[in-house]
């Protein structure tokens, strides 16, 4: 087999990696109700129908369950986030759930492996101490995200949850996703980041990662050719360092009392600039889309 066909698998593999098949059912008996059923679960009750007499498989199930390894979900899901991230994450908000993994638990579930992994070969950063007394609020900030990785991803990825749904409402595919769909997109991108901070322990280099995943999983989930992620990535991450001054001003706004108006006139300023760009943004996403859907119901008019 050739590296190209191998690459065409691999692609194709990415678009789909799972094809179901009608497969003949056997008929059970609940153990917990007394339903005779056809199928992997009571329809009555609900209870799984490999489930009967407490067996040493059933220990281990409950066992991998805690972590979740049942099923081996959690390591597939984790495996198919490293390589076909978007089209995973446009499974999983589109309804196609079955096999993915909960982004929220496996958020959580990184965390904790992330921070027993850093106390295990001491890779815990030094916590930066306040040179003056008026950061003393915005170093506790940067101290307790650095103690608690699950929630810093979480913030950190969070702020792109409207520039995200403004910017790739009208994307080719999942157009017109919600804002609770963009929350899902970015707690998946949080355990990825997770995975990418710990690895960037071997070498800082793998920081690089971090754009190539968003490209490649923003290209995968919304379908746009790569000058039309790599502008919209732009604007999300400008957009990303606006929020995060506008924070970093309310924290030196609270301490800051005598320039309180300064810090004011700044953050209404940059408030202004974001407007514009995400509105810029979305004027052009929506008049792309309208000249695409315009064309393919009027092919011959190309």
């Amino acid at each position: 087999m050739t590296l190209t066909e191998q690459y065409r698998r691999f692609r194709a593999w990415q678009r789909e990696p799972r094809r179901y098949s009608d497969k003949e059912l056997s008929n059970h008996h609940c153990a917990n109700c007394g339903y005779d059923f056809t199928g992997n679960y009571c329809p009555v009750c609900g209870q799984k129908a490999s489930w009967g007499r407490i067996t040493w498989d059933a220990v281990r199930e409950n066992v991998m369950l805690l972590w979740g390894m049942d099923s081996h979900s959690m390591p597939y899901t984790l495996w198919q986030l490293l390589l076909r991230p978007g089209y995973l994450i446009g499974e999983y908000i589109s309804g196609r759930r079955q096999v993915s993994y909960p982004p929220v638990k496996m958020l959580f579930l990184v965390a904790v492996f992330y921070a027993i992994i850093r106390q295990m070969f001491g890779l815990e950063n030094e916590q930066p101490s306040p040179s003056q007394k008026d950061a003393e609020i915005i170093v506790d900030v940067i101290n307790w995200l650095s103690s608690n990785p699950g929630w810093a991803m979480i913030s950190v990825t969070m702020i792109l949850i409207l520039p995200t749904w403004i910017l790739f409402r009208f994307a080719p595919r999942n157009t017109r996703h919600t804002l609770p769909a963009s929350v899902f997109i970015q707690l998946f991108m949080s355990t990825l980041l997770l995975i990418i901070i710990l690895i960037t322990n071997i070498s800082p280099w793998f920081l690089l990662l971090i754009p190539f995943y968003y490209f490649l999983c923003y290209q995968q989930l919304f379908g746009y050719r790569f000058w039309g992620i790599f502008w919209r990535l732009l604007l999300c991450a400008l957009a990303w360092f606006l929020i995060v001054l506008n924070i970093i001003m309310l924290f030196w706004g609270i301490n800051e009392r005598e320039n309180l108006n300064v810090i004011l006139i700044m953050a209404i300023f940059s408030t202004v600039i974001l407007a514009i760009l995400l509105i810029i943004g979305y004027l052009i996403s929506k008049r792309t889309y309208r000249i695409h859907y315009q064309r393919k119901e009027n092919p011959s008019h190309q």
